[in-house]
Order: structure tokens, then sequence, then C-alpha cells
């Protein structure tokens, strides 16, 4: 097992990291969403994230403003994937994999229990509906920027102690990604920006 993972996960080709980690990421996230719809009450989490307490309950004035806002919090979540990246566990992954996994895990409970600081109008059951949501589109950029850094880690955890690593600059595959998402994650906050304006 240990070794399939590490296959994957760390594999030197960049659409490999990425389209493993994108699979992962659709199980896990329809996994959640569909239990956390059917089992879990409405606004099961409302008021209760850190992001609620960051970025407010209520729209800003402008469109712009709004977008700002939501930049401002992505942004400041992929600088804490990238820091967490630092770290290798037990030489199988860079734990900003678990932060992006994390972070996917509560986007779904989210979405199932219509917990956001802005709430929709009503709960949205599991459906490809969520495609005209900025949510999925965010996921996909932070797993596009997790797969861009992943031999960064410069702390390798051992069982009863670390090590320190070399770290290699970032390949020009990699400079892609990271790009690709990092605007990925721009342009979807700038979606989810009209949708909160507009409703």
């Amino acid at each position: 097992m240990k070794r399939i993972i590490k296959k994957y996960s760390m594999n030197e080709k960049f659409m490999i990291r990425f389209i493993s980690l994108l699979t992962v990421g659709i199980i896990l996230f329809t996994l959640v969403w569909f239990l956390s719809f059917y089992f879990l009450p409405d606004g099961f989490l409302k008021g209760k994230a850190v992001s609620s307490r960051i970025v407010g309950t209520e729209a800003s004035n402008t469109l712009l403003a709004e977008w700002g806002k939501i930049v401002g919090y992505n942004l400041g979540a992929v600088c804490l994937l990238v820091l967490v990246n630092l770290i290798l566990w037990f030489d199988l992954f860079p734990l900003g994999y678990v932060t992006v996994f994390g972070n996917l895990t509560l986007y779904s409970i989210f979405m199932g229990t219509n917990s956001f600081a802005i709430s929709m109008p009503e709960r949205m059951a599991p459906s490809f509906a969520i495609f005209a949501r900025s949510g999925p589109y965010e996921m996909i950029g932070f797993l596009l920027v997790a797969a861009a850094t992943y031999n960064q880690s410069r702390f390798a955890l051992a069982k009863n102690s670390y090590r320190i690593t070399s770290v290699p600059r970032l390949s020009l595959e990699q400079w892609i990604g990271l790009g690709f998402g990092i605007a990925i994650i721009l342009l979807a906050a700038w979606r989810e920006a009209i949708m909160i304006i507009a409703s």
C-alpha cells in the first residue's frame, strides 16, 4: 500500500500526480457531500468555521471588493498549503496534500449542510449542478498547487526524528502547474463574487 501511495503521490510526472490527487479528491468530495446532505442538519458548521470570521457574514458593497476579500482568503490558503508542503510525511507524501483534502472535506460539508457564511437559498443535493458553482474549480486550483510543489519538502519526518533534505528547483512543468492553479483560484473567486453580489 505504501509503495502505491508513493508511486502516485510522489510521481515525477506532474500530470500523474495531479490526476491521482484529483481522483482521490472527487471520491472524497462526493462521499462526504452525500453523507453530510443526508445525515447532518442544515447549517451544521455555520458560524463555526474560521473562514466566516475572516471574510465575514455579509457581502461587500462592490463586486471588486468582494472579489478582493475572497482572493485574499484563498491566497492565504495557498500560502498555508505551500508552507505545510515543506514537511514530508514518512517519505510517502508532503503534508500539503492533507491540507488540500481537509479543505475539500470542509467544502463538501459546507455544501451538503448549507453552512456557508452567506447561505444558499437551500441545500444542494449531490448533482452535476455543483459545476455551476465556483468551489470545485477552487479545489482544482489547490490540487494543482499541491501537485506543483510536491518536491519542496525541506523536513522529512521519520518515526522518532526528522531530517533536513535538499530541495530541487521547480521545473518548467511545475511552474506552469502552479501558475494555472493560481489563475483558476483567481477566476473562481471572481465567479463566486458575482454569485454573492447577485444573491
